[in-house]
């Protein structure tokens, strides 16, 4: 049920990213894929990013301080609406955050990804298993 997952494989080194993005979505939705070729570009480099994660022998939690560091003054991964690039480096941190024993203090080191994440998984497109988050405010 990972409909990006299979449409992506073998369609990375496509060069044409908008023809490569309609592809994943079958065209249903494009903002999905961006508004703009610079959104498109952007959206196929987050793409590329998800499976570097998933592939990577690289400590998970460094890109997930990385991707909190990036998400601090976003609300997406690029643009201003959800898109396949959200669902993409969601999906390949869903294990992580899932078997992380999510105390309140790492909660509040992993903020902005913690927001960005119950954002997505939030969405129409996800559906994997949710990760439960504390509900209390950090922000007292």
């Amino acid at each position: 049920k990972q409909w990006y997952q299979r449409r992506v494989r073998g369609l990375i080194s496509d060069v044409n990213h908008e023809k490569l993005l309609s592809k994943i979505t079958n065209g249903k939705d494009p903002g999905y894929c961006g508004s703009t070729r610079e959104d498109t570009a952007k959206i196929l480099q987050w793409v590329q990013y998800s499976y570097k994660i998933r592939d990577s022998k690289i400590p998970m939690e460094r890109y997930a301080d990385e991707l909190n560091c990036y998400l601090a003054q976003r609300t997406f991964m690029s643009g201003n609406s959800l898109t396949v690039a959200d669902v993409a480096v969601a999906t390949a941190i869903h294990s992580y955050l899932k078997s992380l024993l999510i105390t309140p203090e790492i909660q509040w080191e992993l903020s902005h990804l913690v927001r960005w994440f119950n954002l997505v998984q939030s969405s129409h497109s996800w559906n994997l298993v949710r990760v439960n988050f504390f509900r209390k405010s950090l922000y007292l």
